[in-house]
């Protein structure tokens, strides 16, 4: 199988969508398919192509969301002349699929769109200039198949498109299990011990929730102990959160490590007592929650569609209503001073791990595909790749593999 993933943004910009489509391509490549990437061109170096065991093929950037869209169609049907592609797996609702919804009636190949959620979301301010919402509709009716990382982007769908008849297919993202199979080295802050401390990976934006986090932590500080905070990541609310524990008296159990990639990251999840995810508003996907049970750590998180798609409420972690300062504090306490949960907690998180391999989410796709294809000329109804349970919007704390 030919395919082509078309999409957005990709390496050497690093975040989750980069991530899932250089771990979707790599392994489509390990199970025999020819993939090629289609990508903008960066501002900056496009050097990492060369590395990759997969070819990318750039076309200049995106210059607006609005204007000339449509002029990009131009390089999807150069890419089918040169290398005629069997699926189209397009990595945005908007601007790839409406790319390759616009090459519709002359590209004779199923057109799979997968959303990462920010172009689904009921606030993105995109849906808001006119003429764009009906941009999302059009891509959204024109696809084969539409695949739902989460409740919350098969909700996304729905509200974008409520009459559409694309087929909407829950795939979840996945994690490479390899990495996290032998421990990595371990640097941490001064005063921070293994096993003694509660790990926020992630942007230092508003919407993760980190000023939550301080001021939970605050809350249940005797509780606490000798357990401290390790913040992981860049952005633009670092000074003010950490302002901010200084002024909750959490200055000297807080450690704001930076940006962690790599090896660095992966020990960091090893040797945390848990992850936490105190996202306000939306999250398309926990990918962080992901790579802890990899680690075999259990998660606390916000009880919001993507996150409760993937976090077990007392099974592999804690769950907690958005913006509850109260029932975070609460969770935080028992995951520090509840050993024998904990301990249970990270034995099943370790083992639910197993099920988002990079290897199996693949093959979901690649089953996916090929039903596609063969059903193209047939005209046949899409199934559910056969290892996948059935989802529900509803029900935002059940896991995609619960039903199995």
């Amino acid at each position: 199988m030919r395919i082509c993933t078309y999409t957005d943004t990709a390496l050497p910009k690093l975040g989750g969508q980069e991530v899932v489509v250089d771990s979707l391509a790599r392994q489509f490549m390990a199970a025999g398919h020819e993939v090629k990437v289609l990508a903008p061109r960066p501002k900056g170096s496009t050097a990492i192509d060369r590395e990759l065991p997969y070819p990318v093929v750039r076309h200049p950037g995106f210059v607006s969301t609005r204007w000339l869209v449509s002029w990009y169609r131009r390089y999807v049907m150069k890419l089918y002349r040169q290398w005629p592609f069997d699926v189209l797996h397009c990595h945005s609702v908007y601007r790839t699929g409406y790319v390759a919804a616009l090459c519709r009636d002359k590209l004779p190949v199923p057109i799979v769109i997968t959303s990462h959620g920010g172009d689904v979301y009921a606030g993105n301010c995109r849906l808001r200039k006119r003429g764009l919402a009906e941009r999302h509709r059009l891509a959204i009716e024109k696809a084969d198949a539409l695949i739902a990382i989460s409740d919350f982007t098969a909700d996304g769908f729905r509200q974008i498109a409520p009459d559409a008849a694309t087929p909407i297919v829950p795939i979840p993202n996945g994690v490479d299990l390899e990495p996290f199979a032998k421990q990595a080295p371990l640097h941490l802050p001064q005063g921070v011990q293994p096993e003694k401390y509660l790990l926020f990976l992630g942007r230092l934006h508003e919407r993760k929730g980190v000023d939550l986090l301080l001021r939970a932590a605050a809350k249940v500080s005797d509780s606490l102990g000798d357990v401290s905070l390790v913040i992981a990541g860049d952005g633009g609310e670092r000074a003010a959160l950490e302002e901010l524990a200084r002024q909750l008296g959490l200055a000297g159990r807080t450690h704001f490590v930076g940006r962690v990639v790599g090896e660095q990251k992966i020990g960091l999840l090893q040797h945390c007592l848990a992850a936490v995810m105190p996202s306000r508003y939306w999250e398309a996907f926990g990918l962080v929650a992901l790579e802890a049970y990899a680690a075999g750590r259990p998660v606390v998180a916000t009880r919001l569609p993507g996150l409760g798609d993937v976090v077990r409420h007392e099974q592999t972690g804690l769950l907690v209503a958005p913006e509850n300062v109260e029932q975070l504090a609460t969770a935080l306490e028992r995951i520090v001073t509840d050993e024998s949960a904990r301990r249970r907690w990270s034995e099943q998180a370790l083992a639910t791990s197993r099920d988002y391999s990079w290897q199996r989410i693949a093959a979901s796709h690649l089953e996916l595909f090929q039903q596609l294809i063969d059903q193209r000329a047939a005209h046949g109804a899409v199934r559910r790749p056969t290892w996948l349970g059935t989802t529900s919007a509803a029900s935002s704390e059940r896991s995609h593999h619960s039903a199995r």
